[in-house]
């Protein structure tokens, strides 16, 4: 069974996990890491009688913590798959608007041929 001070350590060290699991895609170990942790201070609550309100606090904190950041990366991703669809759509509009082949300048945009009517 773990004590207040090694779950307030198991805690903090599970948002590494967490981070850690979100960059190889698998969450298998912070859900393991979160079952121990709920195991211990469950175990600990009702050996004790209560649970250390700094540990109880601390949990939540974290728990808080990880939910804001799996909304904040869901957010987003909903919004870089909104932006890519808009930015596709833009492209496509252009493709379909813009001609094959540049229009030829203006003749006001023209050098002066050595030989134009004015010099002669």
């Amino acid at each position: 069974m773990a004590n207040g001070v090694d779950l307030d350590s198991r805690l903090v060290a599970s948002i590494s996990t967490f981070f850690d699991g979100l960059q190889a895609a698998d969450m298998n170990n912070l859900k393991k890491e979160w079952a121990d942790i709920d195991k211990d201070m469950t175990t600990m609550a009702s050996s004790h009688g209560v649970l250390s309100p700094d540990t109880s606090f601390l949990a939540v904190s974290v728990s808080d913590c990880m939910q804001m950041l799996c909304d904040a990366f869901l957010d987003l991703e909903v919004k870089t798959t909104q932006r890519a669809a808009g930015l596709f759509e833009d492209s496509t509009i252009t493709k379909a608007v813009t001609p094959s082949r540049s229009p030829s300048p203006s003749r006001a945009t023209r050098s002066p041929s050595p030989y134009s009517s004015s010099q002669l």
